[in-house]
């Protein structure tokens, strides 16, 4: 893992943001995927929507942000925790708390992210008020047409 601070430029859907970030000099373009988690996609109405309202409610436009990089996907998106410098907060795992995602690909020896699925869970907040696809992001886009 990596650290690097970047700028928050625009939140697409509830688990990905593009940040200005310098290379060499430079500030170029990356579009991050978060970390461990998996958010409804956005016409997974109205679950996509709100996950999107809520990650957008916790960084503010230009916010300095720490980006923890662990790779690239296929699309050659940052896989990153983002983390507000204002107040350390762990932005997908303030989602997963919030019901507004699902634990995806997730290291056992990061349980936090299990324990704030647990609690979402529990209070049956978000995803979790029903059953349903939006509870599994990735099982709802194999099976979209």
């Amino acid at each position: 893992m990596i650290s690097e601070r970047m700028h928050v430029i625009y939140t697409h859907d509830g688990d990905t943001v593009t940040c200005w970030r310098t290379v060499n000099g430079v500030a170029v373009e990356a579009r991050i995927r978060l970390a461990f988690i998996d958010a409804p996609e956005l016409a997974q109405s109205p679950y996509g929507i709100s996950a999107r309202a809520y990650f957008r409610s916790l960084l503010y436009v230009n916010e300095p942000v720490e980006a923890r990089i662990y790779g690239q996907d296929a699309y050659g998106r940052l896989i990153a925790e983002i983390i507000r410098l204002r107040d350390y907060g762990n932005c997908g795992l303030r989602l997963v708390l919030a019901g507004h995602a699902a634990v995806f690909r997730c290291p056992a020896d990061r349980s936090e992210y299990a324990s704030a699925e647990g609690i979402a869970r529990y209070k049956r907040i978000g995803i979790w008020r029903q059953p349903g696809l939006q509870q599994t992001p990735w099982r709802y886009r194999a099976e979209a047409p």
